[in-house]
């Protein structure tokens, strides 16, 4: 039924589930296979719509990094997703 190629809404559960309890850019870029620019993109919706957070968490060696995090509203999401796909399967 689906064709080979993931859809937009594919894209973002999987982005969602690997971001749901935080996730580094590099993490969610090589779990989701995807490029550098593509997830930019992806990010950058995602905030603007309230869907993931960014999140800076300090290191012991006072080094930071930016932790993506689903809010409320993107855990909801990632819930709906996963319902649509279990209708079809």
């Amino acid at each position: 039924m689906f064709n080979k190629r993931r859809s937009e809404i594919q894209i973002i559960g999987k982005i969602l589930d690997i971001s749901k309890n935080g996730a580094k850019k590099t993490e969610i870029l090589y779990r989701n296979n995807m490029s550098f620019a593509q997830l930019q993109n992806y990010l950058s919706f995602l905030l603007e719509k309230s869907i993931i957070e960014e999140n800076t968490v300090s290191n012991d060696n006072g080094s930071s990094n930016e932790i993506y995090v689903n809010t409320e509203k993107g855990n909801n999401l990632l819930e709906d997703i996963n319902k649509l796909y279990r209708y079809f399967k």
